[in-house]
């Protein structure tokens, strides 16, 4: 049987929180704005072996660049924010499996 707090969610709210990995993390389906944001940012400083960085480009092109990273981290089978962040020019992964996979996958000319 579904919980009522899933069927209150949006399908964009819930791929980017699935119920099972809010409940691994903060043990109740709802946690709130702040506790999110100091999950997450805890993940960002916990991961700092794992980074990637990214070559400076033009501000135009960025989003392109990221959204093909995106990509290529999606079809790796890792989730946003969970399995890796993007901040500025710098990819950190939580895992350094993940990190390892994505330079074999990466195209570093792109």
């Amino acid at each position: 049987m579904q919980n009522n707090q899933t069927l209150l969610r949006s399908n964009i709210h819930q791929e980017l929180f699935p119920d099972e990995l809010v409940l691994e993390a903060f043990g109740k389906l709802n946690p709130t704005s702040a506790e999110r944001t100091a999950y997450f940012f805890d993940c960002w400083c916990d991961s700092k072996n794992n980074k990637f960085m990214i070559k400076e480009i033009i501000n135009s092109q960025r989003k392109i660049l990221v959204a093909d990273i995106n990509l290529v981290l999606k079809d790796m089978g890792l989730k946003q924010m969970w399995d890796y962040q993007i901040k500025g020019s710098e990819i950190r992964f939580r895992r350094s499996e993940d990190l390892a996979m994505f330079k074999l996958s990466w195209n570093h000319d792109r």
